[in-house]
C-alpha cells in the first residue's frame, strides 16, 4: 500500500495533464482517499456494483490509477480504470470531499462517465 501510494504521488506530480491549479500535495491525499475507498469496499480483491446503464450487477478489479483530478466547485472528482471479469476496461470515478480536515469518497461513479460529464456542465466545469 505504501509503495502504491508512492508511486501514486510520484505520477501526480510529473504528469503536466493533471489539473494544475490543485496542489500536489492535496491531489496526493485525494489519491489516498479513492485507494483507501475502494479497499475498504473490495471483497476478495473485487467490488461488485450495480451497473446503471446496463441494469446488471458487474465485477471489477482494479486496475490502474489515473492521475486524473478535477475540481467540481469544492468537491473534486477523481478518476480511475477497473477491470470486468471479461477484461474489459470500465471508468470508476470518485466524488470526493473534504470532511473534518480529512479528505473522504461520497460517491463512487462506475462505467458511467457521461453522469461525470453532465454534472461537469451543470456546475460550469
Amino acid at each position: 500500500m505504501i509503495r502504491l501510494l508512492c508511486m501514486v504521488a510520484v505520477v501526480i506530480s510529473s504528469n503536466p495533464a493533471a489539473a494544475a491549479d490543485i496542489p500536489t500535495e492535496v491531489k496526493a491525499k485525494l489519491q489516498s482517499a479513492m485507494i483507501s475507498h475502494v479497499d475498504g469496499v473490495m471483497v476478495d480483491g473485487s467490488y461488485t456494483y450495480l451497473d446503471t446503464t446496463t441494469n446488471a450487477f458487474e465485477t471489477v478489479y482494479p486496475a490502474n490509477v489515473h492521475p486524473m483530478v478535477i475540481l467540481a466547485g469544492s468537491d473534486y472528482f477523481v478518476c480511475s480504470e477497473m477491470i470486468t471479469e471479461g477484461g474489459d476496461t470500465v471508468t470508476a470515478d470518485f466524488l470526493v470531499r473534504e470532511v473534518s480536515g480529512d479528505y473522504k469518497v461520497v460517491q463512487m461513479i462506475v462505467n458511467n462517465r457521461g453522469a461525470l460529464q453532465a454534472a461537469m456542465k451543470n456546475i460550469g466545469n
